[in-house]
């Protein structure tokens, strides 16, 4: 996840608290695959991993020398690149500084903008598609379904769904994964770019079942495809229950998983591991045998 410091002053207090905060809680831990942290200016450090899949949550402000070095980093490995929302909008060294033309230069995706409030609901339409092969036919994305409260137990926090401005595809090669709405125009695409792919999202977020997709689509692993909440890393497994049943983890390698606070094994040299468990149960397995 590569986030921006800068363009935090750009947008509302609403984008910033979805996108950032709420979202974060709300999907990010889902996707059955670890998650690193980073801003995009760490991009430019040599000791920076490189990875299969990018997601840009708030890259709305960039100039020249930093959109190259983000494209340079996706095409050292050939990666993938989710662009939310309004991704490069705001060049300060572009002669327009607030221009579509700048999402362009950055995501290369041809957009269109929609200069009032907007509903940022879609839909997808291309089910087949392998970028989104989790994904629910008859599912609304684009905002937050769940159930997310503040530090403070209040009433659901999560307001209204909404955007202005709004952006939507409007690039004939772009392969199109999904549209509004409410528009009915091009909310979700993919295009393939020299030397790394673009995938750009409109709306603000993306849930949980489409970034496993794409996660996937990528060549990422994941250790769990049941939206449960999930940490991982080359030593353990943590995996929390999102409901009561049976919970399934796919591990990379053959392993011996050793929960930790139990102090048993739950199999001897396996791929797969069948769980059955509560809402709320939370499990933590050592790979590398008991500790």
């Amino acid at each position: 996840m590569i986030y921006d410091q800068e363009s935090c002053h750009t947008v509302s207090m609403y984008t910033n608290t979805l996108m950032l905060d709420y979202y974060r809680t709300s999907d990010l831990p889902r996707i059955g695959a670890p998650v690193d942290y980073y801003f995009h200016n760490d991009c430019a450090r040599e000791d920076m991993p490189d990875y299969k899949l990018y997601v840009m949550m708030n890259v709305f402000r960039l100039t020249d020398e930093e959109r190259e070095v983000i494209l340079q980093k996706a095409r050292k490995n050939h990666a993938v690149v989710l662009w939310l929302y309004a991704p490069g909008f705001i060049n300060p060294d572009a002669d327009l500084v607030m221009d579509n033309e700048n999402i362009e230069q950055l995501t290369g995706f041809k957009t269109g903008r929609i200069d009032h409030t907007c509903s940022p609901r879609f839909k997808i339409t291309s089910l087949k598609h392998p970028a989104v092969r989790y994904a629910a036919e008859d599912r609304r994305y684009g905002y937050i379904d769940r159930d997310v409260h503040s530090n403070v137990w209040l009433e659901n926090v999560i307001l209204p769904a909404y955007m202005n401005p709004g952006f939507y595809i409007d690039d004939p090669e772009a392969e199109i994964l999904g549209t509004y709405c409410e528009l009915g125009l091009p909310a979700y695409g993919l295009k393939e770019m020299d030397g790394w792919t673009s995938v750009y999202c409109a709306p603000q977020i993306l849930r949980a079942e489409l970034l496993a997709s794409l996660a996937e689509y990528a060549g990422c692993h994941l250790y769990n495809k049941d939206d449960d909440i999930l940490c991982a890393n080359k030593n353990f497994v943590m995996i929390h229950a999102s409901y009561k049943g049976t919970h399934t983890l796919y591990f990379k390698n053959p392993c011996s998983p050793f929960e930790v606070y139990e102090k048993k094994y739950y199999g001897h040299n396996i791929t797969r591991l069948e769980l059955e468990m509560r809402l709320g149960d939370t499990l933590m397995f050592s790979l590398c045998g008991e500790c």
